[in-house]
């Protein structure tokens, strides 16, 4: 490569790098949050946060939560998770943003499988199974649940906000979205299947990945790819 052509080629790097500092900031802090639960359990074992949050879960357990936590979690499942997704991706279809849904599609498979990969190379068992109040299996830390609707929330609330005209409608829907994948992890810690170190760091990869998939979005889209 010659001296004009790395030149040229460095000054895209930092050009896109200046256009997306937000993201790029928003994908660190989460990344390090993350690694830094990880590294700790690797090292230490689980959190004293863990074992405060699980005796307040219990300490204000009721029927009508037991309830209430249920329907919150059961919609954070494969199948339902699924149906929203297929929403998205059929409205973009119909509006005929090929691209956007073909993002979503990927994007949201992507997530999956980092929430799997990760699960088996950490290993972290789930919290004892007789304090289960919902049926879970498989590997701990991260929690899918959380990652995957953090993951699903925040990428829909970009193109809300990117695409919808309302302000209102847009400070609504991320009021309520971002509290319902708030409340996703923390029913997973009540059902006493997690730890909240598993939800927290759910909650970061999800974001994690939704900062990178913003940026590839405005690439591809600025790009006309």
């Amino acid at each position: 490569m010659s001296n004009t052509k790395k030149s040229k080629f460095d000054n895209r790097i930092f050009k896109h790098i200046r256009m997306y500092y937000g993201e790029l900031i928003v994908f660190s802090v989460f990344v390090v949050i993350a690694s830094l639960m990880i590294w700790h359990y690797f090292g230490y074992g689980s959190w004293a946060l863990d074992k405060s949050l699980h005796d307040f879960m219990g300490g204000i357990r009721s029927s009508l939560l037991d309830t209430l936590f249920r329907a919150i979690t059961y919609t954070g499942e494969t199948i339902p998770v699924i149906i929203m997704v297929l929403i998205v991706i059929f409205l973009f279809i119909y509006q005929k943003k090929r691209k956007e849904a073909a993002l979503v599609a990927g994007y949201m498979l992507g997530v999956w499988l980092l929430n799997e990969l990760l699960k088996r190379l950490i290993g972290r068992p789930r919290p004892d199974i007789s304090l289960h109040l919902v049926e879970a299996t498989g590997w701990s830390l991260p929690s899918g649940h959380s990652m995957n609707f953090m993951a699903f929330t925040l990428i829909a609330l970009y193109f809300i906000w990117l695409y919808s005209r309302s302000k209102r409608l847009n400070i609504a829907a991320t009021i309520i979205m971002l509290s319902y994948a708030l409340l996703m992890g923390l029913s997973r810690v009540y059902l006493n299947v997690h730890y909240f170190s598993d939800v927290l760091t759910g909650w970061s990869i999800g974001a994690s990945c939704a900062a990178i998939a913003v940026i590839i979005h405005r690439v591809w889209t600025e790009n006309k790819m």
